[in-house]
């Protein structure tokens, strides 16, 4: 059997929903992880004594990302914050809370680093980004924006077969 451990490095981008103005790389992400939830729905025996589950019905409820991006950029702050940014000569001003969530493609374009590089790419579709769990601007460690987010369906995608939340792309191990 191949070894498939793996432990992963990384560029994350996102772009806009309809904005077309290209994906834009989002700085050092130090984590990024798929977090899925799901509904299990269980018809309970009644047909002996003794109880146990006649059948079972397991739903996937949602899909949420999780990262901590550690560029505190102005873009960055603006996303997390439901803001909007303003840069005149080289001074950028991020007012916060102006807009909503905003709604992205992100692509994650990373390596397996115990497989020498064997490529693995995420797409998710439609990423709706929610805010900053935490905006910490004194403290001994580096500064992280910890935000979340829900992979959102999109209804574009129409081929059998094909996943209309997110697709992962991998090298094979030989």
């Amino acid at each position: 059997m191949a070894n498939y451990a793996y432990m992963g490095k990384g560029v994350v981008t996102l772009e806009l929903e309809g904005g077309g103005s290209g994906a834009v790389d989002i700085g050092n992400v130090s984590a990024l992880s798929f977090n899925i939830n799901e509904n299990i729905i269980k018809l309970k025996n009644s047909r002996s004594g003794g109880g146990g589950t006649y059948a079972q019905v397991n739903q996937i409820e949602s899909v949420e990302v999780a990262m901590t991006i550690s560029d505190f950029s102005p873009d960055n702050l603006a996303m997390v914050l439901f803001g909007e940014t303003t840069t005149v000569s080289t001074v950028a001003t991020i007012e916060a809370l102006t807009t909503g969530a905003q709604t992205f493609e992100m692509v994650f374009a990373g390596l397996n680093e115990v497989n020498t590089g064997q490529t693995v790419t995420v797409t998710a579709y439609r990423v709706k980004v929610g805010a900053a769990q935490g905006l910490g601007f004194i403290g001994d460690d580096f500064g992280a924006l910890e935000i979340t987010g829900e992979v959102l369906i999109d209804t574009s995608i129409v081929t059998a077969g094909k996943s209309q939340y997110f697709k992962i792309v991998m090298d094979e191990v030989a």
